[in-house]
């Protein structure tokens, strides 16, 4: 009887001993967010991304499995065929990403590839991919974009937590130029939150202007013909000899000036002469010439026409996007018309300038 009551006693405390261990066989598993999300353009066609990551417990309990992974993958995008960003293609050999500063117990682990291609940020060593909680910290990286990566200046940031039994979260972060200020964008899908703007738009090309150096020979003309500056009418309008060979031509990389305006400028000073502004052609025994110049565009839009000198705005055009010079350049032509005026200090002989354009782009 009393090894009866002795074993009666005991069992009591086997069963609170295994209730008292039920909650330690509970799992738990981890998640880590972003915050604080930026991505800036930082010159020399260089972005910089940064983000505070912050590992926690997401959940435990009886009815939760330990954590297989919490970890994070860093993707720059390439650029699509049209210039814009795709938000389905990374590249990965080598991914573009430098000066990359990761918090404490935070490495990169394994290679790129083409089937995980990005940077994998996880726990140092070869164990699981497992961010447990307290990994928390800054990171930051400077996307460079090339000809040769076809890299876009975005990046994506892969999150996936998952505990054995089910639970967790997977989705992409996203920082777009212009766009990630600050906040923080997360999306289970493979759509950015907004339309990105075109890779020409953030990574301007170098127009590369060239223009030609053409040579204006006037035809003679009698004197008389040429009427005063004090008179009404548009001038004497001159014969430029050879004008089919000597236009003014604009050569330039079409890329470049997609979306922007330009005017052509002259540089030269004018002068008020019988309540007009002209230019002045200089000739022997202190005789001047006046005269204004028009230039009719070659693609006969006169909407492209400019004339000089000019009074008020500058008249902005968009240069044509034909691509008609090279695979990669264009050019964009005008025929010059030029009318002369005299005054009293005008005599025969030789007169002649030499006028300065530049291409001016619209603010």
């Amino acid at each position: 009887m009393m090894n009866r009551r002795s074993l009666a006693l005991a069992l009591p405390g086997i069963f609170q001993l295994c209730s008292l261990l039920n909650p330690a066989l509970a799992g738990e598993w981890y998640r880590t967010d972003l915050s604080s999300c930026m991505i800036t353009n930082i010159g020399n066609q260089q972005w910089q991304v940064s983000f505070t990551m912050t590992t926690i417990v997401a959940g435990s309990g009886a009815s939760v499995g330990p954590a297989v992974s919490n970890y994070l993958v860093i993707k720059i995008p390439t650029i699509s065929g049209t210039g814009g960003m795709n938000s389905t293609s990374f590249v990965w050999n080598p991914v573009p990403v430098e000066d990359l500063s990761l918090p404490s117990l935070v490495a990169v682990r394994g290679t790129p590839s083409s089937a995980t291609p990005g940077l994998v940020l996880g726990p140092p060593g070869t164990g699981a991919l497992v961010l447990t909680s307290g990994r928390n910290g800054s990171v930051t990286f400077t996307i460079k974009p090339t000809t040769a990566n076809n890299a876009y200046p975005a990046a994506v940031v892969y999150v996936t937590a998952v505990s054995s039994t089910g639970e967790g979260r997977t989705g992409n972060y996203w920082f777009i130029p212009n766009y990630t200020k600050g906040s923080c964008s997360f999306g289970s899908g493979s759509n950015p939150p907004v339309t990105p703007p075109p890779v020409t738009e953030i990574m301007p090309v170098d127009p590369e202007f060239t223009m030609n150096s053409p040579e204006w020979m006037l035809q003679t003309t009698d004197l008389v013909d040429i009427p005063n500056v004090t008179s009404a009418g548009t001038g004497y309008p001159v014969t430029i000899n050879n004008v089919n060979n000597n236009n003014l031509c604009v050569r330039y990389v079409t890329a470049g000036v997609t979306n922007k305006q330009y005017a052509v400028a002259v540089t030269n000073s004018a002068s008020s002469q019988g309540g007009r502004n002209l230019f002045t052609l200089p000739g022997p025994d202190s005789s001047q010439l006046f005269y204004n110049l028009q230039l009719a565009s070659n693609d006969g839009n006169s909407a492209n026409n400019f004339n000089f000198p000019a009074i008020g705005t500058p008249n902005y055009i968009t240069l044509g996007q034909a691509n008609n010079y090279s695979s990669d350049h264009s050019e964009m032509c005008w025929t010059p018309k030029i009318n002369l005026f005299k005054n009293a200090s005008t005599k025969e002989g030789l007169h002649s300038d030499t006028l300065n354009f530049i291409i001016t782009p619209k603010a």
